[in-house]
């Protein structure tokens, strides 16, 4: 959660700044005059930031508290009832809050109270319409950007994908264990709602700066830039930290799926190229060997017993400690490639 709170945040500033700029030009093509509001040039500053400032996080904390108490899995539409009902008992301390902030930075008269001051405010109901508009769309941004992948949605609009490019990228395809015996365990709901469950602890990752790439059945694909991949073992400790997670909550998965679900990963680093494809439904697609050989490592654990299997050039990027134990498993073949790929098998000491 602590992770998400910095994000939420900074979405609310960026958000709300632009949508004061919108609002101050709006305001003033036709201006009204406020008589208890010195409306100098710093004084429209003052105004501009406090309001900015004040509402952005008024606002960013309040949708942090919905995403804080609210338990489990939400529909969309079920958080912005939740966050609608919760900015009307915020509006009438916001109005407040803004009020007095006014008057410590002489913006308003000292003499002044908040009734003068909340009547002479033009197209109050108005500007609280505004913002109720304003963080929806910021909260649909948000939702939208989550859906296309974190960071994705700015780049999309600034055209980095639209041609192929090159990057050195770590993969990581994680799989559940025997997932064809759960599903006819479970039948089609259950087994899908098991899934739903293990992708929502999944999120533990994103404190180790992953990337979710897709979900593709029961199997989810990783991605971290070279970089971040490799600062503190991110790439590894983030399969460790979902295995942990699982494990605390296995309480939760016996009680409703009658199993602790255990999943395995293969990793791999290498050059891909990252572009847009699709017309009718665009998506952000990595392509190269270094993904087949992720998934093939992956396809690896079965038969030798392991948990998580990294190829060589994984091991060489990395700088492993004694909190790790590294076993050197043979090698692959690979189709349509010269040479073998060796892989080593990883396990927590």
């Amino acid at each position: 959660m602590r992770t998400k709170i910095p994000k939420i945040l900074k979405s609310y500033l960026i958000g709300w700044f632009i949508a004061n700029c919108i609002w101050f030009m709006a305001t003033h093509i036709t201006p009204r005059e406020i008589t208890s509001v010195n409306e100098s040039a710093i004084g429209e500053i003052y105004m501009f930031l406090v309001t900015w400032i004040a509402q952005a996080i008024v606002y960013g904390l309040l949708y942090v508290a919905i995403d804080r108490f609210i338990k489990g899995r939400v529909p969309f539409y079920k958080l912005q009832i939740y966050a609608v009902l919760l900015q009307i008992a915020m509006g009438a301390m916001l109005v407040v809050l803004v009020f007095y902030l006014f008057k410590v930075f002489d913006v308003v008269d000292t003499s002044t109270s908040i009734m003068v001051f909340v009547r002479e405010l033009p197209g109050l109901w108005l500007a609280f319409i505004y913002a109720l508009i304003v963080n929806f769309t910021i909260n649909l941004f948000m939702y939208i950007d989550l859906t296309l992948g974190k960071g994705n949605l700015l780049k999309i609009i600034k055209g980095s994908f639209y041609l192929p490019k090159e990057h050195q990228h770590i993969f990581m395809f994680l799989d559940l264990k025997g997932s064809t015996t759960h599903a006819e365990r479970l039948g089609h709901i259950k087994y899908s709602q098991l899934i739903q469950d293990c992708f929502y602890d999944l999120a533990v990752v994103d404190a180790y700066k992953a990337e979710v790439y897709q979900y593709v059945g029961d199997e989810a694909v990783l991605t971290w830039s070279l970089d971040q991949g490799v600062h503190n073992d991110n790439c590894i400790r983030a399969f460790y930290a979902f295995k942990d997670r699982l494990e605390e909550k296995a309480a939760y998965y016996m009680a409703n799926y009658n199993t602790t679900p255990v999943f395995k990963a293969g990793v791999n680093v290498g050059l891909v190229t990252v572009t847009e494809v699709g017309e009718i439904k665009r998506e952000i697609a990595y392509h190269g060997d270094t993904i087949n050989v992720a998934a093939r490592l992956q396809d690896q654990c079965n038969r030798l017993g392991a948990e998580l299997i990294i190829s060589e050039a994984m091991l060489n990027t990395l700088n492993l400690g004694s909190w790790i134990h590294t076993k050197a498993e043979g090698e692959i073949l690979l189709r349509g490639k010269e040479g073998n790929v060796k892989m080593y098998s990883l396990k927590k000491a």
